[in-house]
C-alpha cells in the first residue's frame, strides 16, 4: 500500500514539473532538434503556416535574417565624365588668293582659327620679336605695335604711343615650335579683311 501511495506521489511530482512545458506546446511530432514545421492550426499557437519552431525551450526560429535589399544599399557612384578633348580642324590660309605653306599647319581649335604668327605678320608686312623668356611675342608695323603672351587670353595694342587691351577667343600657345596666335586678331589688328570659306574650310586674307 505504501508503495502504491509513493508511486502515485512521485507521478504526481513528474506530472506538476512538465506543466509549464506542456502548456507553451501544440500537438505534433518533433524532430531529433526538438522542432518541426507547422502545418495545422497555425495561427492559433501565433505561428504562421510552414514556419519552422521549437518545443519546450528548444532552440530559437530557424529564420534567417533578411538580405539587404537593393533599397537599403548605398547607391552606386556614377563614373566622372571624360574630360573633353579639344577639336583640331586642320584648315588653309589664303593672303590674296595665294595658299600659304606654313612649316606648322593652321588649325582650328575650339571654334577658333590659330596661325603661326611669324609667316602671318611677315606675309603682312610686319616684323615679328619673340622674348623667350616672357613666352611674348611682338609684331609691329609702321606705327602699331602688337602684344601677344602665350597662355594670356589678352592682346595689346600700341599705337601713336596709346595702348589698349583686347580680348581674345583663345590665347597664344606653342605648337611643334610655333607659336600659335588666333588668325583674326592678328589680320585685323594689322589692318587685313579677314573670310571663312565654310565649304572649303579655309581662311582668306585681304590687305
Amino acid at each position: 500500500m505504501k508503495k502504491t501511495i509513493l508511486a502515485v506521489l512521485s507521478l504526481f511530482l513528474v506530472l506538476l514539473m512538465m506543466a509549464p512545458s506542456l502548456a507553451g506546446a501544440h500537438p505534433g511530432r518533433t524532430d531529433a532538434n526538438g522542432g518541426h514545421t507547422c502545418r495545422t492550426n497555425c495561427a492559433k499557437w501565433g505561428l504562421k503556416t510552414g514556419e519552422y519552431h521549437y518545443h519546450n525551450g528548444g532552440g530559437s526560429s530557424s529564420k534567417s535574417p533578411s538580405s539587404p535589399t537593393s533599397s537599403s544599399l548605398p547607391p552606386a557612384k556614377k563614373p566622372a565624365p571624360a574630360p573633353k578633348k579639344p577639336e583640331y580642324v586642320k584648315t588653309d590660309v589664303y593672303i590674296n588668293g595665294t595658299k600659304q605653306n606654313f612649316q606648322q599647319s593652321a588649325y582650328i581649335k575650339d571654334g577658333t582659327t590659330l596661325v603661326p604668327m611669324r609667316p602671318i605678320f611677315e606675309a603682312l608686312g610686319a616684323s615679328v620679336q619673340w622674348d623667350n623668356r616672357a613666352k611674348k611675342v611682338t609684331g609691329t608695323k609702321d606705327k602699331r605695335k602688337i602684344t601677344l603672351s602665350v597662355g594670356n587670353k589678352k592682346g595689346y595694342i600700341t599705337e601713336n604711343g596709346v595702348t589698349g587691351s583686347v580680348d581674345l577667343t583663345h590665347p597664344a600657345e606653342i605648337t611643334n615650335g610655333a607659336t600659335m596666335v588666333p588668325l583674326r586678331f592678328i589680320s585685323e589688328s594689322l589692318g587685313a579683311n579677314v573670310k571663312w570659306d565654310s565649304a572649303s574650310k579655309s581662311v582668306k586674307i585681304t590687305k
